[in-house]
């Protein structure tokens, strides 16, 4: 099996920064997602850099491999 990339599904994962509710201050995210999962988390968010491209193992385990 070979890689491919033009075939294989990919992530786009966003780091990213939230207004704290109850401070206030702007806070950056230890960790990156998703926009439509940082949108239905957060009210107010914005991207904070470049996105990191993650591409998906279409293959399941195999513990023969």
């Amino acid at each position: 099996m070979t890689f491919d990339p033009i075939d294989t599904p990919t992530i786009v994962l966003y780091p990213f920064r939230f207004r704290d509710q109850v401070s206030g201050r702007w806070v950056r995210a230890r960790y990156r997602a998703e926009r439509h999962v940082i949108a239905r988390r957060y009210k107010e968010w914005q991207i904070a850099g470049q996105p990191e491209v993650r591409h998906v193992a279409v293959a399941g385990f195999s513990p023969w491999r």
